[in-house]
């Protein structure tokens, strides 16, 4: 009878532990977007991907994300231009967060000809050391 109480006391601790952990993370990107506008003799690109399911640690209640992203852009000679765009996100916030937008911001000169572009964001939760990346097909066009 003893045998059995403390069998069903572990499985009792097994369960309590389980239910009360927090589950993975497990970093997602979606809904990217990138548009060109022409400007003098130079484009501006703004580029915007959502990211879920990053980490978050609650420091002191304040949930703690930190995210680094790059940005590589693909020409349409197939060039790759690497890190053209950075940047490191660092929060404490005061309630856990869903998702969140990475934006990008790259001004490129002239010599970029009207054609068929690939942004490549490489993401990186630092917490959760997950890496994740997304391709933003976009058009230089006059």
């Amino acid at each position: 009878m003893k045998n059995i109480k403390i069998i069903f006391f572990t499985f009792i601790l097994i369960g309590v532990w389980a239910c009360s952990s927090k589950p993975e993370p497990k970093l997602e990107l979606f809904s990217p977007e990138a548009f060109a506008f022409e400007v003098d003799n130079s484009w501006e690109i703004n580029a915007t991907v959502n990211a879920k399911g990053f980490a978050q640690i609650d420091n002191d209640e304040n949930p703690k994300i930190e995210l680094f992203y790059k940005v590589d852009l693909i020409t349409p000679e197939s060039d790759t231009i690497k890190s053209i765009f950075d940047k490191n996100i660092l929060l404490n916030e005061k309630e856990e967060l869903i998702d969140l937008p990475l934006e990008a911001q790259i001004e490129l000169d002239s010599t970029f000809k009207v054609g068929n572009y690939i942004l490549i964001f490489n993401v990186s939760d630092e917490i959760s050391k997950q890496t994740k990346t997304i391709n933003i097909p976009f058009d230089l066009e006059k």
